[in-house]
């Protein structure tokens, strides 16, 4: 009897797994990162960490919609434990799709890759990035009040996303009095692509509106430069972050890239950085297998160096 119970609970288990699909993907990395600007309280030189674990569920209805859901888990370095974040849920059908919970918002997704054109290094860090607060989507827990919808569609070269989130849905959060609003626009033909966006109320924040543009032109195979505008937020104190402009490019021969930004932030209500313009230089060896070495250096706005160094593997 017990055999047959075995048998019939393996069959149906079985028969629910062929119906879907449940894939793990993410990465891990290490190595060494360097901060000159930290103080004798904090240690100038550490170990960088992390370990990040997707996992996703899918199954496919017979009119061809896909419906799905999407956790992660993730360990950086100083935590004591990894974690899991809270759930997204998707469905998407024939170059639409929509996402409930803790979903991609439209600007952080950076479909052009013109918002976080200046990320390098082993930490993908760029001081050309906006300085606004914005919700993303989150590797980490965070209160349950907050959810969201994301929507995307794309036809012919044409992406337009949109994003909303609720800080506070249940009225109990306490964080943020507003709900944000994305959208962002991406065109993307031949050797340029070409994205415009913007996020009003960031993060909760009343009035903390910001939108950006931004252009990635591919020169020839091996090298491609982009340009990017932002009209930054406020605070939630209410100063003005000001703008930021960047450019950027990358180089690469065989397995060797090499990227270089150089950035500028201005006009902002508090003037407490040493610099205004920042930069920065990396490189990258592909190893193969979804394996690189990374490194890279930058000048931030407190005229601090920065710097990291290691492998990252993807899987």
């Amino acid at each position: 009897m017990k055999k047959v119970l075995f048998a019939t609970t393996a069959l149906v288990l079985s028969a629910g797994f062929a119906s879907a699909d449940i894939a793990l993907s993410g990465y891990g990395r290490f190595g060494l990162s360097y901060n000159s600007g930290n103080d004798g309280s904090t240690s100038k030189t550490w170990m960088e960490q992390r370990l990040r674990l997707n996992i996703k569920a899918s199954t496919q209805t017979d009119g061809g919609i896909e419906f799905g859901a999407k956790a992660r888990i993730q360990y950086d370095d100083g935590m004591d434990s990894a974690g899991v974040n809270p759930a997204q849920f998707y469905f998407s059908y024939e170059g639409a799709k929509v996402e409930v919970g803790n979903v991609d918002t439209a600007a952080d997704n950076d479909t052009a890759g013109v918002f976080y054109g200046t990320e390098l290094g082993l930490t993908a860090t760029g001081y050309g990035d906006s300085r606004s607060d914005f919700y993303a989507y989150e590797s980490k827990s965070y209160n349950g009040s907050r959810s969201g919808v994301y929507g995307s569609y794309t036809i012919d070269g044409i992406t337009a996303e949109a994003s909303y989130i609720d800080p506070n849905q249940y009225g109990d959060n306490g964080v943020g009095v507003k709900a944000e609003k994305q959208l962002v626009l991406t065109y993307a033909s031949g050797p340029i692509t070409v994205a415009a966006g913007g996020i009003l109320d960031g993060a909760g924040i009343a009035d903390n509106t910001l939108w950006y543009a931004g252009a990635i032109y591919e020169f020839t195979d091996q090298f491609k430069a982009g340009l990017t505008y932002i009209d930054e937020g406020k605070t939630a104190a209410g100063d003005d972050l000001g703008k930021t402009v960047s450019l950027y490019g990358t180089y690469t021969t065989g397995p060797v890239a090499v990227q270089a930004y150089v950035a500028n932030a201005s006009s902002y209500d508090v003037p407490d950085y040493e610099k205004n313009t920042v930069f920065g230089l990396g490189g990258s060896y592909d190893l193969g297998g979804g394996t690189s070495l990374l490194a890279g250096v930058h000048r931030n706005y407190d005229d601090n160096t920065y710097g990291d160094f290691g492998v990252k593997f993807k899987f």
